[in-house]
């Protein structure tokens, strides 16, 4: 589960968490034309870089984004898709 603080809730829900260094991120657009195709509702946070250090500390991993759901980080964008793959499986 993560722990950080945001004004969002981490801890419910879909959030995709970018990097400002990345305002034009491929995988950030490639997860959310993802979750769009399949008509999941989603959050996307453009993170300034003290949250998205934290956050990579936390998730030890350093890929851009990060998607976190009902609290659990679950990768980046590839994590995504294989993640519902084996959902629907």
């Amino acid at each position: 589960m993560i722990n950080l603080k945001f004004e969002k809730d981490l801890s419910q829900g879909i959030t995709i968490i970018g990097s400002f260094l990345y305002a034009k991120c491929p995988w950030c657009d490639k997860c959310k034309e993802f979750l769009a195709e399949k008509g999941i509702q989603y959050t996307f946070i453009q993170a300034d870089k003290k949250f998205f250090g934290k956050l990579m500390a936390e998730t030890k991993s350093s890929s851009v984004p990060q998607v976190i759901i009902d609290g659990e980080f679950i990768g980046g964008y590839e994590d995504l898709v294989e993640y519902y793959k084996e959902e629907t499986t």
